[in-house]
């Protein structure tokens, strides 16, 4: 039992480990291809690299071989997924990323040089070990950092479900070897992990990765837009009865005249500006009408405007 506790297991844990911080591998590259970070939450990014450093110095600390393999790959899988969130993120992100990237070199640097010159052996282990603890912990917090805004627009898009499960499973494999070894460092942070992993998987089956359009600010801003379409289109509908209203008006006012199809006629003996005469002749008298243009614009939801024009004369006999 010990031999496969304290030997095949860590190994499996390598394997599952290298296979959770590989996990983002196809969001980056579809993020590399199309310039855009979608719905990808970049931090966890930097956070694999300074996680993947700080288990590396503890590693060396206490030189066990079983912590170097997958926690090197994620160290440089991590600076490889931060080096192309960054190109693709706006720029409120981009510190974001830098001012982790840069913090956590300056910490290791500053550690280091403690452990060298102020810490005999055995305190360099723990103080690597509680730094390894304490990343490991923010690293599996980063991930569940929008647990706000996932509740608020029911939408767990932002949690990789790949990524959830594998932590599940790798947390649960170095939680068992921890305890083979009697090391805190190794299965306290580890069985947080396979915690947080049930959350958000959880969470993923629960609300899915939902349409924005489930946020109630925009379900409102396109419940508004509905309603004015809707008064177009109903506007728009009335228009012909306007326009047979004003038509027939028009031939009740005064039956029997002869009407112009001026625009804004002006009357007297030479009629309007933009039609023809509006004169009519009967006897030796002369008729003088004078020519109102009531015009009636309608827009459709479409945006094209029409225009009926309906002209209403009367007259005066000189």
């Amino acid at each position: 039992m010990g031999v496969f506790t304290e030997s095949v297991v860590p190994c499996f844990g390598n394997i599952l480990a290298t296979a959770m911080l590989l996990s983002p591998f196809p969001a980056v590259l579809r993020m590399r291809q199309t310039g855009e970070l979608g719905d990808v939450n970049p931090l966890p990014y930097p956070m694999t690299c300074i996680n993947g450093a700080g288990w590396v110095a503890y590693g060396y600390a206490i030189a066990n071989p079983y912590i170097f393999p997958a926690n090197i790959i994620g160290y440089l899988a991590g600076l490889f997924f931060s080096m192309t969130a960054f190109l693709c993120a706006t720029r409120k992100l981009q510190n974001m990323i830098a001012t982790l990237l840069i913090a956590g070199s300056g910490y290791f640097i500053m550690l280091g040089l403690i452990s060298c010159f102020g810490l005999s052996r055995e305190s360099s282990q723990r103080m690597w070990g509680t730094s390894a603890v304490v990343i490991l912990m923010c690293y599996y917090v980063v991930p569940l950092s929008t647990m706000v805004t996932i509740v608020r627009t029911r939408n767990a898009a932002s949690i990789y479900p790949p990524l959830a499960a594998t932590a599940i499973a790798n947390g649960s494999m170095w939680t068992v070897y921890g305890f083979a070894v009697k090391d805190i460092n190794l299965w306290l942070p580890n069985l947080f992990g396979a915690i947080l992993g049930i959350l958000q998987l959880a969470l993923r089956l629960l609300y899915g990765a939902g349409s924005h359009n489930n946020d109630p600010v925009v379900a409102a801003r396109g419940d508004e837009e509905a309603a004015a379409a809707f008064t177009v289109v109903h506007k728009a509908s009335e228009a012909p009865q306007v326009e047979e209203r004003l038509d027939s008006s028009s031939n009740l006012l005064i039956p029997g005249l002869e009407y112009s199809s001026g625009q804004g006629g002006g009357g007297g003996d030479r009629g309007g500006g933009g039609g023809e005469p509006g004169q009519r002749v009967d006897g030796g008298s002369t008729s003088t009408t004078t020519t109102t243009a009531i015009t009636a614009t309608t827009t459709t939801s479409s945006g094209t405007k029409s225009v009926a024009t309906v002209s209403v004369c009367g007259g005066a006999t000189s």
